[in-house]
């Protein structure tokens, strides 16, 4: 199994547009993955409040090919307006355990 966290930082004064493409957008492309096994979003708050992050969890990494292409160790916005409203983003890879 293949664990991948997105991170994201909104752009100043664009976090509850992100938060609003995420759950519009962003969730319901990632649930509709085959081989996704679990994922969970979250918004940060406090000192955090513009900060972004979700976990999926995937059958392997063939599996998490079929959502990101070959390219599957980058980020995946499934919307152009997503890109527009985050001021940086990560994506990192893990190996379940």
């Amino acid at each position: 199994m293949i664990i991948r966290v997105f991170r994201a930082r909104a752009k100043p004064g664009r976090a509850d547009e992100l938060a609003q493409l995420a759950e519009e957008v962003s969730i319901p492309f990632v649930d509709g993955q085959p081989g996704l096994l679990a994922r969970h979003t979250g918004r940060g708050f406090a000192a955090t409040g513009d900060e972004f992050v979700m976990i999926s969890v995937w059958e392997s990494v063939d599996a998490l090919k079929n959502m990101t292409g070959e390219d599957w160790e980058s980020e995946v916005l499934p919307d152009g307006r997503l890109a527009d409203c985050i001021e940086e983003s990560s994506v990192d890879h893990y190996e379940a355990m």
